[in-house]
Formats: structure tokens, C-alpha cells, sequence
């Protein structure tokens, strides 16, 4: 049973779910969703990712629109997935904008990834393109509080950020720089009770949900689950709609 008409999946990684997984997802009222690049094994290449770019520009999209769902790609280069010719790639999206930068990011945060993470997002300010920035699985506190320190070293506008997978203990910080929060509903993120926490105590302007799932058994129906769970609780239908459609489709500009 689809309680919301519309829900944006704001963070999957659609090359890792099949035709028919989409065909669910959009069945369960998953009708956008951001496919950020990532290469699974460390390109050795720029090339390799300028071709990935290509691949979500030009054929995840269509796979999408074959089963009723807008795709819009996010394209960048994730801290684990730096080649040594990184700039290249850089270059490629300078020449040619995305619609999203994503996901970009810190994972252990060394020089490498701070200096690949300011480039992307000195460009990104540049062409006024929304980011999805990544935060770790470990460390998430002390490499939260290092991108927050770059984006003010940057002066990087408040309405080009969402930073992704925020925990329990980093919500809090983000929302009060300003910074949307994208809440990531998937095994050892938050639970479906951590976002109705997170939503009773912060207000609705500045989240969304997303699942994240991509090349691996994650539940790729979560945000779907996390609605339902939302709306069974009683929350305000107009704070569900901010949070699962609403404040995605603001933030990164996408028109039905």
C-alpha cells in the first residue's frame, strides 16, 4: 500500500539494482531518485569515472524513465574512488556541469581526499551546483567536523549542501551551520525510529531520506518503509511530504 504518492530516494546507486528492483521502488511510491557516482574497486583512471559520468548521464537515466522513475545523476569523485589523475576528471565536469555533485566526501581524510573534497566543491560554488557530500561509516564525528571546516574555509553557500549519512550525535552541528541533512535509513545508519527522533526534535525544513542502496543487499525500499512508519506514528502529513519529497525536489532544483 503506497501512503505517499511521491517519495525522492535521495542517494541510491541504481547500476547496482536491477530493472525489476526499480520497477518495485517506483511501485512502492519511489518516483525520484539521485544515482551518485561510485566505482566499486579504485579506478586506476580519470577515465574510468568520465565514462561512469557518461554511463549515469546517458543510461541510468533512460533505465529510470523505462519504469516511471526520474533519475538524476550526481557526479563527482568519492574519496574512495580517487585515481591518480583525478584533475582530468575534474576538468570533464567543469567542461560539462552536473546537475548534482556527489557524492563527494571525506572517508579517512587525508591531504589527498581535503584537497580532491575543496577542488570539487570550489567548482561545484563556481557553477552553483548542488552537493551531496559524503560522510564515513567510522570516524563520522571528527570527519563531520573536518568537512564543516572546509565549507567555512570555502564560504560555501548553505543551500549547495546536504550532508549525507548524518548520525545521532552529528545532526544536531549540521542543521545548525545551516546545511541540509540527508538522513540514510540502511543497516548500521539510522533506523526508521532515528528519523522520527531526529524529525520530532529538529522540525522538517531541512531533512530528506534516503536509502543509499546500491551494489549490495542494502533494503532498497527503506524510504518507502520509513513513510509508512512515519505516518502509522501520526507525524504531520505535511512533515512527511518535507522530508521524503518535498525538501529533495527544492534542493536540487528538479521539476516533474
Amino acid at each position: 500500500m503506497v501512503l505517499l504518492e511521491e517519495i525522492y530516494d535521495s542517494h541510491i546507486h541504481s547500476e547496482g539494482r536491477s530493472q525489476k528492483e526499480l520497477t518495485e521502488m517506483v511501485k512502492a511510491g519511489i518516483k525520484f531518485a539521485n544515482s551518485c557516482a561510485f566505482y566499486p574497486v579504485q579506478p586506476r583512471f580519470a577515465e574510468t569515472l568520465i565514462d561512469l559520468f557518461r554511463k549515469l548521464e546517458e543510461f541510468e537515466t533512460e533505465r529510470g524513465k523505462r519504469v516511471g522513475m526520474k533519475i538524476t545523476p550526481a557526479l563527482g569523485i568519492h574519496p574512495r574512488c580517487i585515481p591518480q589523475n583525478w584533475k582530468k576528471a575534474l576538468d570533464f565536469l567543469e567542461e560539462n556541469p552536473p546537475r548534482i555533485f556527489g557524492e563527494v566526501g571525506l572517508e579517512e581524510g587525508g591531504s589527498l581526499e581535503v584537497d580532491v573534497l575543496k577542488s570539487q566543491l570550489s567548482l561545484a560554488k563556481k557553477l552553483d551546483v548542488p552537493c551531496i557530500i559524503h560522510t564515513p561509516r567510522k570516524n563520522k564525528v571528527e570527519m563531520t567536523q573536518k568537512i564543516l571546516e572546509i565549507l567555512a574555509e570555502l564560504s560555501f553557500p548553505e543551500n549547495l549542501a546536504v550532508i549525507d549519512h548524518v548520525s545521532m550525535e552529528t545532526v544536531s552541528e549540521i542543521l545548525k551551520r545551516g546545511y541540509h541533512a540527508g538522513l540514510t535509513v540502511e543497516e548500521g545508519k539510522l533506523s526508521e525510529k532515528d528519523v522520527l527522533d531526529i524529525l520530532k526534535k529538529y522540525g522538517a525544513e531541512r531533512l530528506m531520506i534516503n536509502s543509499d542502496t546500491g551494489f549490495t543487499s542494502l533494503e532498497y525500499l527503506s524510504t518507502s518503509k520509513t513513510v509508512s512508519f512515519l505516518i502509522e506514528r501520526d507525524v504531520e502529513r505535511e512533515d512527511v511530504i518535507r522530508v521524503a519529497c518535498k525538501n529533495a525536489k527544492e534542493f536540487f532544483r528538479v521539476r516533474c
